[in-house]
């Protein structure tokens, strides 16, 4: 029995149209800013893009994201937490439009948050070149008060295997350092979004004095080293540079502790680096905040925060009883139980 041929054009056409829209998706890759225009106020964060042989690798903010694309349509499903921490999920659809992504938000897993049906931007973020602006100094002292907007919370960040091992053991009702009153150290300091601080401009020095466990940070704007002896601590070292009127700060000599209330270490070899830009009318304060420890993290986790010029406000003695801590746990028969997690303390 003789088989009719079948012809092959179809099959030429489907492979063609596989080829052109993997080639229209490669154009995805790179580095974008996301813009969320959700109430009360906008929210931004940093997308990167990748393609790799098993698939595409999305980051927001330095966290792992799922990604699906599509031609030149693209799902990003971002974890994020509320203020109040409970996780749950931003749904970014959307379409490519020249270098330009568009689309609209859906909210899963928390109740109605008013973000529903809001719409997302993504811009292609162009590589940096040349040397940096010349120093325009701008006037940052004064007290600050946290505003909303600015930072999307991204929950889950990209840990490596060692670090990953200690968030896995990690204990907020025995490990958390604030519980007993010991600092959480700079880095999660920043990020708690309800406290106040004061800058104090001085010649070669800006004194910031935090409402949170009453710390005091003395940064250094004549390049200075820490001397041999200087020891790690919460708030490390610091160093200052304008790029432009972008404030630049670095600390290192950071001591063991957590990026935050969920337990992700910091080690003593990270490096946080703050990025402070004043508005115009130089009443808000914004901040990226950036913590490179290859150590614990594959991307370096991104924060963004916001805050107030207020003249009036007050920075209050902060007040914090570990007797509390300690007295709970002798009351439960843990006391020994913390003991032996003292490793975990630095």
């Amino acid at each position: 029995m003789r088989v009719a041929r079948r012809s092959r054009m179809p099959i030429v056409a489907l492979a063609l149209g596989v080829a052109c829209a993997g080639a229209r998706a490669e154009v995805f890759a790179g580095r974008w800013m996301l813009e969320l225009d959700v109430p009360p106020a906008d929210l931004y964060a940093a997308l990167e893009l990748e393609r790799t042989a098993a698939g595409w690798i999305g980051h927001v903010e330095g966290g792992p994201v799922p990604i699906t694309i599509d031609g030149d349509e693209i799902e990003i499903v971002v974890d994020s937490r509320d203020i109040a921490g409970f996780v749950f999920e931003r749904r970014l659809v959307g379409r490519l439009d020249g270098d330009v992504i568009e689309g609209e938000l859906t909210v899963v897993g928390v109740a109605d948050s008013g973000e529903n049906g809001s719409t997302w931007t993504a811009k292609r973020v162009a590589a940096e070149s040349g040397p940096a602006p010349a120093p325009r100094p701008v006037d940052l002292s004064g007290a600050w008060v946290p505003t909303t907007g600015a930072d999307i919370r991204k929950y889950r960040m990209d840990l490596t295997p060692k670090a990953q091992a200690w968030l896995d053991d990690y204990r907020m009702d025995l490990d958390q350092p604030n519980l007993r009153c010991v600092s959480p150290g700079l880095v999660a300091m920043i990020a708690w979004a309800a406290y106040p601080s004061e800058w104090l401009v001085d010649g070669d020095r800006i004194t910031i004095i935090y409402e949170v466990e009453s710390s005091v940070r003395r940064i250094y704007l004549d390049g200075r080293a820490p001397p041999e002896f200087y020891p790690h601590s919460p708030m490390g070292f610091s160093n200052v540079h304008w790029e432009g009127s972008t404030l630049v700060i670095e600390t290192r000599l950071l001591s063991l502790s957590v990026r935050d209330f969920r337990g992700e270490p910091i080690s003593e070899n990270a490096r946080f680096v703050e990025r402070y830009d004043l508005s115009e009318d130089g009443t808000t304060l914004s901040a990226v905040m950036t913590l490179h420890d290859p150590e614990n993290y594959v991307k370096p986790p991104i924060r963004r925060r916001m805050w107030s010029r207020d003249p009036g406000a007050v920075i209050f003695p902060y007040e914090c009883d570990p007797d509390s801590f300690f007295r709970q746990l002798h009351e439960e028969g843990r006391m020994q139980e913390y003991v032996e997690r003292a490793d975990r303390r630095g």
